[in-house]
């Protein structure tokens, strides 16, 4: 007896060589149907899959490596579809790590959404046989994938900004389409094995705390959260509110969404983390074994879960309406939106627009979900400050308009989110760093407009509204000559304008000195109002002599003035290619009808200042003598 199984078990390699050589003579012959019959039909089925173990190898390199390519899947789809068929059934009996080595390298290599396809079904089949042993193979198989998807081309105009009519297109570009529908075959691959794995990786009763390390939930987890960030969140510009259609992308962020849900359990489980990566980041030291990878929470790692991608994880939930009917209640608002604000953060200072832009409808969202003001005391936390700094930033000098627009948006709702003091407190740290003049110009506007709300409600005015604190914010606010009657006063024009209008309105509105602007009055009229004076004497002077000499036609390129003037016009040119310089650097020389334009534009300007100069000093005297009036009255 023991013969013959010896005799069964020499003579299986032969008859497996004997099958090797038969596929090949088929596929020779183009009888694609015969090689199928091998492993279809009853009576040769069960024969020739037991002897494929040894030739799984053999055939994955001499048949399916060489048949699964673009050139043969044009000129002969009809081997290319049989031989993605064997690599399938193959993969169910080849050498496990073997065969997922070649299926990684290959994966990364894949130089269409055919190719890549036939390789990951292929992969499906060997992650499905591994089952939970040896997690970190896993773990590279799924970054092969990733590595692929985001090394795929893509217009330049994704990480460069884009407008809301190119977003409707955006899934019109071909680059684009080859993407989203590699997206949509990796959804197809993860399907059984997101189910498999809630069916059999599940915390046993005995299990009290999550394990974080590096197990096969874990893995996919971060793998569903890292699809969500680049590429396909660079896409995410094009969520238009009023359509009524769902493009590809809300798809494929959905379904990456509700898959990481039910892995997660908790959908807000990660938001514990947030905080401990952005705020007490851990201080690493190779020597000491103490690195990046060392850290045995998988979801505090940086490569395996990018702080931007779980961002866009809570802007699908959030913003995309994603959040499960199922998720805890007991968060707080205030908690949500602390930890948020973070997320969001990190997504303001990325790169590329549609993040940003995400970043800023995430907070927006937030915002609107607070049911109270928010205290002063979470300004404790850094994150506020690095929010409104990387805010300030794209309010000021994003090249977007609608971002830009969007931007002041939630700048002013997030102030306004805040209790009184709190929102002082951002105001005043935010009028004392920043260099924007028109942000800072308004700025001053909100507090003006919160301290007119204060006047018209009954009741003593809130400190931060009166006294000493108005008088600070107030001199904050107005006092914007920087070098005296020497400041640059076309530079410095808008704020200026918007420094008189305050005054205008507080000389007019609060006669009865509720405020104490009439104390602090004679401070700003040392430290503005008569400098400035002076100086728009000065300007307009120099400006009309000048206009003066060029319209006699006398040289004025080395004019220092003209050449800042110059300088500045160039920086204003929104895509003009002319970069800004410092005052040293000299540009071409113009003609004297673009001298007497740029000298006539200026004049204008300080004409402007001017007349609200005047306006504004009209109305404190006005103001000024009524009130003594009033007071010899009362006396």
């Amino acid at each position: 007896m023991q013969e013959q199984e010896m005799e069964v078990d020499m003579g299986e390699p032969a008859k497996a060589s004997n099958l090797l050589r038969l596929i090949k003579q088929l596929l020779v012959e183009k009888a694609y149907d015969g090689v199928r019959m091998l492993f279809q039909s009853a009576q040769e089925s069960e024969k020739n899959t037991r002897l494929l173990p040894h030739i799984a190898m053999d055939l994955y390199h001499d048949v399916c490596l060489e048949n699964l390519s673009d050139e043969v899947n044009s000129q002969e789809p009809e081997l290319f579809d049989c031989s993605d068929e064997l690599l399938k059934l193959l993969a169910k009996y080849a050498p496990l790590h073997e065969l997922m080595l070649e299926l990684m390298e290959r994966l990364e290599e894949s130089s269409s959404i055919n190719v890549f396809g036939a390789y990951l079904r292929a992969l499906q089949v060997v992650l499905q046989r591994q089952g939970r042993d040896k997690p970190q193979a896993v773990e590279w198989s799924l970054n092969s994938i990733f590595t692929h998807l985001k090394d795929l081309p893509l217009p330049e105009y994704l990480s460069e900004g884009y407008d809301e009519t190119q977003a409707r297109l955006i899934e019109q570009n071909e680059q684009v389409e080859d993407l989203l529908a590699h997206y949509i075959t990796v959804g197809l691959f993860r399907e059984p094995l997101r189910d498999e794995i809630l069916q059999q990786d599940v915390r046993t009763p005995s299990q009290i705390f999550r394990d974080c390390g590096i197990n096969r939930r874990n893995i996919f987890t971060c793998f569903f959260i890292q699809l969500l960030g680049r590429p396909l969140a660079l896409l995410e510009m094009n969520r238009v509110k009023e359509d009524l259609t769902r493009s590809y992308v809300q798809q494929v962020t959905e379904s990456l969404t509700q898959d990481a849900n039910q892995f997660l359990g908790d959908p807000f489980y990660l938001l514990n983390l947030v905080e401990q990566r952005a705020r007490w980041q851990r201080k690493l030291d190779a020597s000491k074994g103490v690195y990046e990878m060392s850290c045995r929470n998988v979801f505090l790692i940086e490569e395996k879960l990018p702080l931007h991608a779980v961002a866009m994880y809570y802007h699908s939930l959030f913003v995309g309406n994603q959040l499960p009917t199922n998720a805890p209640k007991v968060y707080a608002p205030l908690f949500l939106f602390e930890t948020i604000v973070y997320l969001a953060e990190v997504l303001l200072r990325q790169q590329e627009p549609p993040l940003q832009y995400c970043g800023l409808r995430l907070v927006e969202h937030l915002l609107s979900t607070l049911q109270h003001s928010v205290p002063t005391s979470s300004l404790q936390l850094d994150v506020h400050k690095r929010f409104c700094e990387a805010l300030c930033k794209i309010v000021g000098y994003s090249p977007q308009v609608a971002l830009r627009q969007l931007g002041l948006h939630v700048l002013r709702q997030f102030i306004l989110a805040f209790d009184d003091h709190g929102k002082y407190l951002i105001l005043k740290n935010l009028l004392g760093t920043l260099q924007h003049d028109g942000l800072m110009g308004y700025l001053g506007g909100m507090y003006k407009d919160l301290v007119d709300k204060a006047l018209g409600q009954s009741g003593p005015m809130p400190e931060v509204y009166s006294g000493k604190l108005f008088r600070e914010m107030l001199r904050l606010c107005v006092c914007v000559l920087p070098h005296d009657v020497k400041s640059d006063l076309l530079l410095h024009s808008d704020r200026l304008c918007h420094a008189l209008n305050i005054l205008r309105y507080f000389a007019a509105r609060d006669k009865k000195d509720e405020t104490g602007f009439w104390q602090v009055l004679p401070e700003i009229e040392k430290e503005l109002l008569n400098p400035l004076g002076t100086a728009l004497n000065f300007s307009m002077a120099h400006y009309k002599a000048y206009k003066e000499r060029v319209e006699k036609g006398q040289s004025a390129s080395d004019d220092e003035l003209m050449q800042r003037q110059l300088n500045m016009l160039a920086v204003n040119i929104s895509n003009s290619g002319m970069a800004g310089g410092d005052a040293e650097s000299k540009l071409p020389d113009i003609g004297r009808q673009e001298k007497l334009d740029v000298l006539a534009s200026s004049i204008t300007s300080l004409e402007t200042l001017q007349s609200l100069y005047l306006r504004a000093s009209e109305i404190i005297e006005q103001s000024a003598r009524l009130r003594r009036v009033a007071n010899s009255s009362n006396a």
